[in-house]
Protein backbone atom coordinates (compact mmCIF):
# COMPACT_ATOMS: atom_id res chain seq x y z
CA UNK A 1 0.00 0.00 0.00
CA UNK A 2 3.07 2.59 0.78
CA UNK A 3 4.76 1.49 -2.47
CA UNK A 4 1.19 2.88 -4.05
CA UNK A 5 2.11 6.02 -2.27
CA UNK A 6 5.37 6.21 -2.95
CA UNK A 7 4.69 5.76 -6.82
CA UNK A 8 2.18 8.27 -7.08
CA UNK A 9 4.52 10.44 -5.32
CA UNK A 10 6.95 9.98 -7.98
CA UNK A 11 4.86 10.05 -10.47
CA UNK A 12 3.81 13.54 -9.37
CA UNK A 13 7.12 14.96 -9.39
CA UNK A 14 8.08 13.32 -12.49
CA UNK A 15 4.74 15.16 -13.72
CA UNK A 16 5.68 18.65 -12.15
CA UNK A 17 9.30 18.33 -13.51
CA UNK A 18 8.23 18.22 -17.21
CA UNK A 19 6.09 20.11 -19.94
CA UNK A 20 2.89 17.99 -19.24
CA UNK A 21 -0.18 19.60 -19.26
CA UNK A 22 -2.23 21.35 -16.16
CA UNK A 23 -4.95 18.41 -17.02
CA UNK A 24 -2.23 15.96 -16.15
CA UNK A 25 -0.69 17.10 -13.32
CA UNK A 26 -3.87 17.98 -12.15
CA UNK A 27 -5.20 14.43 -12.98
CA UNK A 28 -2.75 13.24 -11.30
CA UNK A 29 -2.18 14.83 -8.26
CA UNK A 30 -5.80 14.49 -7.53
CA UNK A 31 -5.63 10.63 -7.77
CA UNK A 32 -2.34 11.23 -5.40
CA UNK A 33 -5.13 13.00 -2.87
CA UNK A 34 -7.16 9.81 -3.30
CA UNK A 35 -4.44 7.50 -2.92
CA UNK A 36 -3.48 9.22 0.52
CA UNK A 37 -7.36 8.79 1.76
CA UNK A 38 -7.34 5.21 0.93
CA UNK A 39 -4.08 4.48 2.98
CA UNK A 40 -5.69 6.60 5.59
CA UNK A 41 -8.98 5.02 5.43
CA UNK A 42 -7.15 1.48 5.87
CA UNK A 43 -4.62 2.62 8.33
CA UNK A 44 -8.00 3.30 10.46
CA UNK A 45 -9.27 0.06 9.96
CA UNK A 46 -6.25 -1.57 10.81
CA UNK A 47 -6.52 0.66 13.89
CA UNK A 48 -10.06 -0.25 14.84
CA UNK A 49 -9.53 -4.19 13.76
CA UNK A 50 -6.40 -4.81 16.74
CA UNK A 51 -8.41 -2.39 19.38
CA UNK A 52 -11.26 -5.16 18.83
CA UNK A 53 -8.52 -7.92 18.91
CA UNK A 54 -6.77 -6.52 22.16
CA UNK A 55 -10.66 -6.08 23.72
CA UNK A 56 -10.89 -10.16 23.67
CA UNK A 57 -7.60 -11.13 25.17
CA UNK A 58 -7.59 -11.76 28.62
CA UNK A 59 -4.93 -10.36 30.89
CA UNK A 60 -3.68 -13.15 31.19
CA UNK A 61 -3.95 -13.90 27.35
CA UNK A 62 -2.30 -9.96 26.47
CA UNK A 63 0.63 -11.29 29.03
CA UNK A 64 1.58 -14.38 27.98
CA UNK A 65 1.10 -12.66 24.17
CA UNK A 66 3.66 -9.60 25.12
CA UNK A 67 6.38 -11.75 26.61
CA UNK A 68 5.85 -14.64 24.47
CA UNK A 69 6.84 -12.72 21.72
CA UNK A 70 9.62 -11.21 22.45
CA UNK A 71 10.98 -14.58 23.56
CA UNK A 72 9.80 -16.07 20.12
CA UNK A 73 11.82 -13.00 18.28
CA UNK A 74 15.01 -13.63 20.62
CA UNK A 75 15.40 -17.40 20.35
CA UNK A 76 13.49 -20.39 18.36
CA UNK A 77 11.23 -22.52 20.34
CA UNK A 78 8.35 -24.99 20.09
CA UNK A 79 4.58 -24.66 21.40
CA UNK A 80 5.61 -26.68 24.21
CA UNK A 81 9.27 -24.95 24.93
CA UNK A 82 7.73 -21.68 25.24
CA UNK A 83 4.61 -22.89 27.19
CA UNK A 84 7.77 -24.37 29.74
CA UNK A 85 9.48 -20.87 29.56
CA UNK A 86 6.08 -19.31 30.08
CA UNK A 87 5.17 -20.73 33.36
CA UNK A 88 8.20 -20.66 34.83
CA UNK A 89 8.56 -16.87 33.85
CA UNK A 90 4.64 -16.02 35.16
CA UNK A 91 4.64 -19.01 38.01
CA UNK A 92 1.64 -20.29 36.38
CA UNK A 93 0.77 -24.17 35.26
CA UNK A 94 2.57 -25.43 31.98
CA UNK A 95 -1.21 -26.66 30.73
CA UNK A 96 -2.50 -23.10 31.48
CA UNK A 97 0.37 -21.76 29.45
CA UNK A 98 -0.04 -23.67 26.72
CA UNK A 99 -3.38 -23.54 26.55
CA UNK A 100 -3.40 -19.86 25.85
CA UNK A 101 -0.47 -20.34 23.52
CA UNK A 102 -2.77 -22.55 21.69
CA UNK A 103 -5.95 -19.93 21.80
CA UNK A 104 -3.33 -17.10 20.35
CA UNK A 105 -2.18 -19.79 17.64
CA UNK A 106 -5.37 -20.52 16.31
CA UNK A 107 -6.44 -16.53 16.81
CA UNK A 108 -3.45 -16.25 14.16
CA UNK A 109 -0.94 -14.68 16.08
CA UNK A 110 1.38 -17.54 16.13
CA UNK A 111 1.99 -20.74 13.42
CA UNK A 112 3.02 -23.37 13.91
CA UNK A 113 6.02 -24.13 11.49
CA UNK A 114 6.52 -27.85 10.60
CA UNK A 115 3.96 -30.36 11.16
CA UNK A 116 1.75 -30.18 14.58
CA UNK A 117 3.60 -33.21 16.49
CA UNK A 118 6.41 -33.21 15.44
CA UNK A 119 9.26 -32.61 18.02
CA UNK A 120 11.16 -30.32 15.28
CA UNK A 121 8.08 -28.13 14.94
CA UNK A 122 8.84 -24.66 15.81
CA UNK A 123 6.19 -21.67 16.60
CA UNK A 124 6.75 -18.18 15.44
CA UNK A 125 5.01 -14.99 14.97
CA UNK A 126 3.04 -14.08 12.18
CA UNK A 127 2.65 -10.99 10.65
CA UNK A 128 -0.50 -10.31 12.42
CA UNK A 129 1.25 -11.11 15.58
CA UNK A 130 4.05 -8.62 14.14
CA UNK A 131 1.65 -6.30 13.33
CA UNK A 132 -0.08 -6.20 16.74
CA UNK A 133 3.14 -6.07 18.88
CA UNK A 134 4.26 -3.08 16.97
CA UNK A 135 1.05 -1.14 17.01
CA UNK A 136 0.67 -1.58 20.43
CA UNK A 137 4.15 -0.63 21.21
CA UNK A 138 3.88 2.91 19.19
CA UNK A 139 0.27 3.15 20.21
CA UNK A 140 -0.26 6.48 22.20
CA UNK A 141 -3.88 5.37 23.31
CA UNK A 142 -2.86 5.13 27.08
CA UNK A 143 -5.52 2.27 27.84
CA UNK A 144 -3.53 0.00 25.60
CA UNK A 145 0.12 1.75 26.49
CA UNK A 146 -0.41 1.00 30.01
CA UNK A 147 -1.15 -3.08 29.14
CA UNK A 148 1.77 -3.09 27.25
CA UNK A 149 3.91 -1.27 29.75
CA UNK A 150 2.89 -3.68 32.75
CA UNK A 151 4.88 -6.43 30.32
CA UNK A 152 7.92 -4.64 30.30
CA UNK A 153 9.46 -6.24 33.66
Amino acid sequence: MNVLLTQAKFLNEQLEDSNYLKEGIAFAQERIRELEKDNLLLLELLHESIILLFDQLNSKQREIFFIGYRILEKEINSLNGLAEILSNKLKISFSTAKWNLTKLRDIGFFETIGSRGNTKATLSSTTLGRTFYSFLAQNNNKRMYKHKMIYEK
